[in-house]
């Protein structure tokens, strides 16, 4: 990719995740950069096709981190305790706008959503499996089961009328963090 089409990218995901998509015009982007709105056109034909390659980068970004945490820890119990300590590292700043406005992109969205069914979920649930079986994580609680609540929450969250008057998105997202994180860990009930 040439620096100026990652540029492009960069600076598109940046505004996308601070402002919102539908907030984010191609000539802040353009402005931003700095090019001309016309180069913008010729990488990404459009806007959705910037969110497009935004989503994929997301997407890449997610894995590869998840993918560091799993194959750095030591076990499935690790593993937890760093995505529920440093949860801030795994939002890679998405902000409720964002996801809020990504609704309206279905296919981004689908691309998304298709990305934690298919990915994440079944490597979620093998180690909440092997938490099991090495007595970390409360046997009594089924893998799928865990594992269709924290696709629930993750979806549910992505309405902003749930939380209002709750706090911030981060700060509610914290909270929920502590009651999964404590509800799940063996021996602490």
């Amino acid at each position: 990719m040439s620096a100026k089409k990652n540029a492009i990218l960069e600076t598109g995901k940046r505004l996308f995740l601070e402002q919102g998509i539908l907030q984010t015009s191609m000539e802040q982007i353009a402005e931003a950069v700095p090019v001309s709105k016309m180069t913008i056109y010729n990488y990404y034909q459009s806007k959705e096709g910037l969110l497009d390659h935004v989503v994929d980068s997301l997407v890449d970004t997610s894995w590869n981190l998840y993918r560091e945490v799993m194959d750095n820890a030591k076990d499935p119990l690790d593993a937890l305790t760093v995505f529920y300590k440093e949860q801030e590292r795994f939002s890679m700043n998405v902000t409720q706008q964002f996801i809020t406005d990504l609704v309206k992109f279905p296919e981004q969205m689908e691309k998304l959503m298709a990305f934690n069914r298919e990915k994440i979920i079944p490597e979620f649930e093998m180690m909440i499996f092997k938490g099991q079986q090495l007595g970390q994580i409360r046997k009594d609680i089924s893998p799928h089961l865990l594992v269709a609540f924290l696709t629930f929450m993750k979806e549910f969250t992505a309405r902003s009328e749930w939380y209002d008057g709750l706090g911030s998105l981060s700060a509610v997202g914290d909270q929920l963090m502590i009651i999964l994180y404590h509800g799940i860990i063996e021996g602490q009930r």
